[in-house]
C-alpha cells in the first residue's frame, strides 16, 4: 500500500486528507461572509475554489452561522427548466431541513414563473423557518453556461441583494458564486442589466512562506526540503496544481529503488529539471488534466482568433500587454490560468505553461494566414496592374512564409537557448549551495579549532595552579610542625585558662537572659505603637474618602475606599473591632453611592471607532449598525447620521471642526455637516474602506481600503492620486 501524502492533486483538500495552505483570500472571503456581503470567487481550475469553499462554510457553520453548499454540476444539464429550479431547492432542504414539505410549496405555487418561485421561497420559508444568518454557495456557475434559462436564475440572485432596501429580513441572506466564468457572463442577454453585484476575492498562487507546509512531506531536514521547495516553485510559481502535483512526483521519484542512472538519495536541481520534463512535457502534457483544460480553453472554447493572437504576444513579451477587464479574449485568458495579472499587465504565469505552450504550439494553432496578408496588403497594391498585383502577392507569400520559417528557426533556438539558462542557472544555484556548505563546514572547523585552544589554554592553566597548591601545601605542613611546638608550650597556660572562661561563660548566660526579657518588652510596644498607627491610618482614610463622597468626587472616594478594604483584609489582626466596623460601613457607603455616568449608549450593533472634534465639544461614534452618532460630553445624543448600506468602521472630523467624514464597507466615504445634510459621496474603491484622514489644511481627503489602495481627493470628491503597492 503507498504511504499516505500531504499533497492533493484533485478534489477538495478536505476529501482528500492533505494539508490545507491558507491564503489572503480566506480570510478575506471570511469576512465578507460574516458581514453577510454577497461575493464571488471566478478563478480557472484547480487553484483551490472547492477547498476554500468547504473550509469557509465549516469555520461559518462553527460560528453559529447557517451555511449552504450547492454544486450546479449536480443539478444536470439535460433538464427542464422546471426540474432544475426544483433540483436547486431539493439540496437546500437537504442541508437545511426545513419545516415546510418543499413539493407541495413548489406545485402549490407553479402558477408562477421558476425565478419569482425561487425568490417567494427564500422570503416565506427560508428566512422564515432559519433563524440568523445563511451563507448559500454556489459552486460550478459555469455550468450553466451551456443553459438558456439560467439568466433569470442570475437575475433572481441580484433581486435578493437590491430587495434589501425594501426588506431588512433580506439582509441576512448572502451568496458566494464561485467557477470558471466572468460575471458578465451570468447574464448573457445584451438587453438585460449586467450581473453587476458582489465583491470579488481573487485566490492568488503560493508564496513561497505559505508553500512551506508543503516541504514538510518531502521527508527531508528542514534546510534541504526549503531548498526543494524553491526549485518547484520556479517552475510551477505557486500554481496550487501544479506546485503539489510536482511535490508529489519528487516524493515518488525519491522513494523508487536507486539504479545505476538514477540519482542517489532526493533529486538535485537538475534532477528536478528531468522530472519536470517527465512529468509535463511531450506525451505527458496530453494527459496532464490541468494543461488539457489550459489547451482546450485556448482552442475549443476560445471565443475567436483574438485569444490566441494575444497570447502570443504576452509570450513574446517585446511589449507589455496591460489587461482590461472589458476585453473578452483576455479575461478569457485569466480563466484559463495560462496567464496572470501582474501590476495590471499579463503575463505568462509560469515556466511549465512558458514551455507546454511555446511558439511551436501557438503557430501549430494559429498557422499564417494568407487571407490575412492580403487584407493589409491590399490598399498598397490598388494603384498597379493586376500582373503587377498578382506577382506582388506571389513574392509577398514567398516572402513572408520564408520569413516566418525563420521566426520559426530564431524561436527555437531562443527556447533552447532560455532552457540552456534555466540549466547554466541551477547549475550556478547548486554551486553557490555547494560554496555555502563548504563555507559553513569551515566555520565550524574554524570554531573547534577555537575551542580546542581555549580547552588547552584551560588545561595550562589547571597545571599551573596544581603546582602552586602542591608548594603551598609543603609551606603548611612545615608551618603546622613549628605551630605544634608552640601549642605544647601553651597547653599548661590554656588548662588555666579554661576555668576562667567557664566563669565568664556563666556570667555572659546570665546578660543574654536579661537582654532577651528587654527584648520582649521592646517587641510588646513596638507592636502597640503599630497597632495604634494602623487604626488611626484607617480612620483617617475612612473620614477622607466619606469627605470626598459628600464633595461628589467619587471615583477618588472609591479609590480611597478600596485602600481602607485592602488593609482590612493584609492587617485583620491589628484592627479594632470599632475601627473594623466603621470602615466596613464607609466602603459600603461608596460602593452603593458611586454612580456611573456619561455612558453612550444608541446604537444597535458593534461599535468600531470614536473620536473628538478638534475643539473637544463632541463625540463622534461609527458602528456595525450602518451610523455614525454625534454625543454631547453629557453623554446626549445630538444626531444620528444615516446613509451607508454597510458597516461603518471609521471617521474624522475636518481640522475646523464643520465636516465629518466616515468610511463604510460599502466602498464609499460620505461627507456631512454637523446637522447631518450629506455633503459629498466618494466612491472609486472596490473593496471596504477601513479608516481616512483629513490633511493638516483640511483640503484633502486620504481614505484606506481592502482593495490595497490609498486615494488622496479634495473636499469636491475629485480624485488627486491613487497610492498603490
Amino acid at each position: 500500500m503507498a504511504e499516505p501524502t500531504i499533497y492533493t492533486v484533485g478534489g477538495t483538500v478536505q476529501a482528500g486528507g492533505g494539508i490545507y495552505i491558507p491564503r489572503q483570500a480566506d480570510e478575506e472571503l471570511l469576512g465578507l461572509c460574516r458581514s453577510a456581503t454577497f461575493a464571488y470567487v471566478l478563478t480557472p481550475r484547480q487553484m483551490g475554489k472547492s477547498s476554500l469553499m468547504v473550509r469557509t462554510a465549516q469555520t461559518l457553520t462553527e460560528e453559529g452561522i447557517s451555511s449552504v453548499i450547492v454544486d450546479l454540476q449536480e443539478l444536470g444539464a439535460n433538464v427542464t427548466v422546471e426540474q432544475w429550479y426544483f433540483g436547486f431547492l431539493v439540496k437546500l432542504e437537504d442541508q437545511l431541513m426545513f419545516d415546510t414539505d418543499v413539493v407541495s410549496w413548489w406545485q402549490e405555487h407553479e402558477h408562477l414563473g421558476v425565478s419569482q418561485r425561487l425568490t417567494q421561497f427564500f422570503e416565506r420559508v427560508l428566512l422564515a423557518e432559519v433563524e440568523g444568518q445563511v451563507v448559500i454557495f454556489v459552486d460550478e456557475i459555469d455550468s450553466t453556461l451551456s443553459l438558456d434559462f439560467t439568466d433569470d436564475f442570475f437575475i433572481a440572485i441580484r433581486y435578493l441583494y437590491v430587495a434589501r432596501a425594501t426588506n431588512p429580513e433580506f439582509g441576512r441572506l448572502s451568496f458566494v458564486l464561485m467557477g470558471v466564468a466572468t460575471p458578465g457572463d451570468l447574464i448573457s442577454d445584451a438587453k438585460r442589466t449586467p450581473f453587476n453585484i458582489g465583491q470579488r476575492v481573487d485566490l492568488t498562487d503560493f508564496t513561497f512562506d505559505e508553500a512551506l507546509p508543503l516541504a514538510e512531506g518531502l521527508g527531508l531536514p528542514s534546510n534541504e526540503a526549503n531548498q526543494i521547495l524553491r526549485q518547484v516553485l520556479k517552475w510551477t510559481a505557486g500554481h496550487p496544481y501544479l506546485t503539489q502535483r510536482l511535490c508529489g512526483a519528487l516524493l515518488a521519484e525519491s522513494q523508487e529503488p536507486v539504479v545505476e542512472t538514477r540519482f542517489i538519495a532526493f533529486p538535485r536541481s537538475r534532477d528536478i529539471d528531468k522530472i519536470v520534463s517527465r512529468t509535463f512535457f511531450g506525451a505527458m502534457s496530453e494527459q496532464d488534466n490541468n494543461l488539457q483544460f489550459v489547451r482546450d480553453m485556448m482552442t475549443k472554447r476560445a471565443p475567436d482568433r483574438e485569444v490566441l493572437t494575444i497570447y502570443r504576444e504576452i509570450r513574446w513579451g517585446k511589449r507589455a500587454v496591460v489587461d482590461e477587464e472589458q476585453s473578452l479574449a483576455k479575461s478569457h485568458l485569466k480563466l484559463s490560468g495560462v496567464v496572470r495579472r501582474e501590476n495590471n499587465l499579463l503575463r505568462v504565469r509560469n515556466q511549465i505553461y512558458r514551455q507546454v505552450f511555446d511558439y511551436k504550439w501557438i503557430n501549430k494553432h494559429l498557422p499564417f494566414n494568407l487571407q490575412d496578408r492580403w487584407q493589409q496588403l491590399k490598399p498598397a497594391l490598388l494603384y498597379v496592374a493586376a500582373v503587377v498585383v498578382v506577382f506582388s502577392v506571389l513574392m509577398t507569400t514567398g516572402v513572408a512564409v520564408y520569413v516566418n520559417g525563420q521566426r520559426l528557426i530564431a524561436e527555437d533556438a531562443r527556447d533552447k537557448e532560455g532552457q540552456q539558462r534555466l540549466e547554466a542557472e541551477s547549475q550556478r544555484n547548486e554551486a553557490k549551495r555547494q560554496a555555502k556548505n563548504a563555507r559553513t563546514q569551515q566555520k565550524k572547523a574554524e570554531e573547534q579549532s577555537r575551542e580546542a585552544e581555549k580547552q588547552k589554554r584551560i588545561a595550562n592553566q589547571q597545571s599551573e595552579r596544581a603546582k602552586k597548591g602542591e608548594e603551598q601545601a609543603k609551606s603548611a605542613q612545615q608551618l603546622a610542625e613549628e605551630k605544634g611546638i608552640e601549642l605544647a608550650n601553651a597547653l599548661d597556660k590554656t588548662k588555666t585558662a579554661e576555668q576562667l572562661a567557664k566563669d565568664r561563660q556563666v556570667d555572659a548566660e546570665k546578660q543574654r537572659d536579661f537582654a532577651k526579657v528587654k527584648e520582649q518588652e521592646v517587641t510588646a510596644a513596638k507592636a502597640d505603637a503599630d497597632k495604634s498607627r494602623i487604626n488611626t491610618e484607617i480612620l483617617a482614610q475612612s473620614l477622607k474618602s466619606q469627605n470626598l463622597m459628600a464633595a461628589n468626587l467619587e471615583l477618588y472616594a472609591l479609590v480611597e475606599g478600596l485602600k481602607v478594604g485592602k488593609q482590612l483584609k493584609t492587617l485583620n489582626k491589628n484592627v479594632e473591632p470599632d475601627t473594623r466596623v466603621l470602615a466596613v460601613a464607609t466602603l459600603q457607603q461608596i460602593i452603593y453611592g458611586v454612580k456611573e455616568r456619561n455612558r453612550l449608549e444608541d446604537h444597535s450593533s458593534t461599535v468600531n471607532s470614536v473620536a473628538f472634534s478638534p475643539d473637544g465639544q463632541t463625540i463622534a461614534s461609527t458602528s456595525s449598525d450602518r451610523t455614525v452618532k454625534l454625543w454631547n460630553l453629557k453623554g446626549q445624543l445630538l444626531q444620528t447620521l444615516q446613509g451607508h448600506s454597510s458597516s461603518v468602521w471609521g471617521m474624522a472630523f475636518s481640522p475646523d471642526g464643520e465636516t465629518i467624514a466616515s468610511a463604510s464597507s460599502d466602498r464609499t466615504v460620505k461627507l456631512r455637516n454637523l446637522k447631518g445634510q450629506l455633503l459629498q459621496t466618494l466612491q472609486g474603491h472596490s473593496s471596504s474602506v477601513w479608516g481616512m484622514a483629513f490633511s493638516p489644511d483640511g483640503e484633502t481627503i486620504a481614505s484606506a481600503s481592502s482593495d490595497r489602495t490609498v486615494k488622496l481627493r479634495n473636499l469636491k470628491g475629485q480624485l488627486l492620486q491613487t497610492l498603490q503597492g
